[in-house]
């Protein structure tokens, strides 16, 4: 017996010890919530929330240390509003959040059904060691301070010197109501990653009406499948910073009256902010995409903060190949604006490291191709219009089985119900994916014949949600 006690005693010992920076309350704040954990500061051991609970984040919340934060199947994490709650892994820790088909694990907003909205909290940031053209110690944006109040590199920087960095596994997660502004050019987004490498794995994730962009990119290698962003308030998929991995199935349907007052785009992309010729270069590669932007059919009415489809800027080279983009004021824009370089951002399409080929531009309502350099503009176009499909009067409505169909979230300006974006039989979206461009003929893409993020099959049932408004998440393990 006496052996017992002193092994009872040696255990609480150990266990006080491994969660002495790890504020987990496993009491509830409110004896009403019996179910609700709160959870602030730092998690520096490894830890497992269970589907069982309902955790709620208040205030920036790391996993630190080099912990890993395993995340179950079904499992429902909330981000207090007042306290502009986020979830940041830094360098060196992971999350493990997989989630499968029916249980999918749910980031979502605290506030109630009925009144929930974009911004109400932070979001989920990822940070990584692989390089980033700004340096190897890179401060993330979003006001981030360390559990001090300071601004300590163990917690809110990225950058390094490995690509196939490991910040673990997010599949099948969604991220509900996040983004905020913290200051202009200074936001938390849905999902935001720093110097993320390509030893992570990103599949399955929705982004809903985030409150910034949906995903950004600040350098790194990793890549990306299966994203759905949906009703976006600024850009749809956001490159920085030398971000240079490969991101295949993504489709962004935007809402008309939601756009955000600097420009809202579909795709977003800089070298840096100065145009640099700073390396590696942003040269993400991008292919079976889908922006269904806020303009659905011919005359329709949209925000006018609405940009481009795809805006290529600041020395930038992405490349985009076999997608769709519809519905915006321009369809193109090469910007030649901000670069440290004349002219370095239409010489990297010119020259071949920037391609965008085998995608249909259809409904701008504007100009289908804008180029700020005039001097490049009659180059660019031609090789646009040869490249790719311009449909002017067309929209992604006739090529997908029932694309414009919203949740009751978007209110009556909506054509309420839920949308379908698998291709319609005998579009033109349904064939004419080629894979022999350098950019995308390695065996992270997947050869179909199909332009656009959907084939025939739904990828996004089951695990997405069409109207999480509407859903009380006040059961743990009712994610739907």
């Amino acid at each position: 017996m006496k052996n017992k006690i002193l092994l009872l005693a040696l255990s609480v010992v150990l266990f006080a010890t491994s969660c002495k920076k790890n504020t987990i309350v496993d009491e509830p704040v409110d004896p009403a919530a019996a179910n609700t954990v709160e959870v602030t500061g730092e998690i520096t051991t490894n830890t497992t929330w269970s589907a069982s609970k309902i955790y709620l984040l208040k205030g920036f919340v790391y996993v630190s240390n080099g912990a890993t934060l395993t995340i179950e199947p079904g499992t429902i994490i909330k981000g207090d509003k007042a306290t502009q709650a986020t979830l940041i892994v830094t360098r060196g820790a992971k999350i493990n959040a997989t989630g499968t088909v029916d249980k999918p694990i749910v980031f979502t907003s605290a506030l109630p059904a009925g009144a929930r909205s974009q911004g109400d909290w932070g979001g989920v940031i990822l940070l990584g060691k692989a390089p980033v053209n700004q340096g190897t110690d890179v401060k993330i944006e979003g006001g981030l301070k360390d559990p001090k109040g300071g601004e300590d590199k163990a917690y809110i920087y990225y950058g390094g010197t490995d690509p196939a960095d490991n910040s673990g596994t997010l599949k099948y997660v969604r991220i509900e109501y996040a983004g905020i502004a913290f200051s202009v050019d200074n936001e938390i987004n849905g999902l935001t990653m720093g110097g993320v490498g390509n030893g992570t794995t990103l599949d399955y994730i929705q982004v809903y009406r985030s409150g910034d962009d949906a995903f950004e990119w600040f350098g790194g290698t990793v890549n990306a499948k299966h994203l759905l962003a949906i009703g976006t308030w600024d850009d749809d998929f956001d490159t920085d910073f030398g971000y240079s991995g490969n991101v295949q199935f993504a489709l962004a349907q935007r809402v008309s009256t939601v756009a955000d007052q600097s420009g809202s785009n579909g795709f977003e992309s800089d070298n840096d902010g100065n145009g640099s010729n700073l390396t590696p270069k942003t040269s993400a590669v991008f292919s079976n995409v889908t922006i269904l932007g806020p303009i659905r059919a011919a005359g329709g009415s949209l925000n006018a903060n609405y940009q481009n489809g795809a805006q290529i800027r600041r020395n930038s080279s992405i490349s985009i190949l076999n997608s769709v983009i519809s519905g915006f004021p321009v369809g193109i824009y090469i910007d030649d604006t901000k670069v440290a370089t004349a002219g370095a951002t239409s010489t990297n399409y010119t020259s071949g490291s920037l391609v965008l080929a085998n995608n249909l531009i259809y409904g701008t309502k504007t100009t289908e191709v804008s180029v700020s350099n005039a001097a490049a503009l009659a180059t660019i176009e031609t090789g646009l219009r040869a490249n790719n499909t311009f449909a002017q009067t067309s929209f992604a409505g006739g090529l997908f089985t029932n694309a414009y169909l919203y949740p009751k979230d978007f209110g009556a300006g909506a054509t309420l119900g839920t949308a379908n974006f698998t291709v319609a039989a005998g579009s033109a979206a349904a064939t004419g994916a080629v894979f022999t461009d350098a950019k995308v003929s390695g065996t992270f893409f997947e050869k179909v014949a199909y332009r656009g993020a959907f084939g025939t099959t739904d990828w996004a049932a089951g695990w997405a949600s069409v109207d999480p408004q509407v859903l009380t998440y006040t059961t743990p393990g009712a994610v739907k």
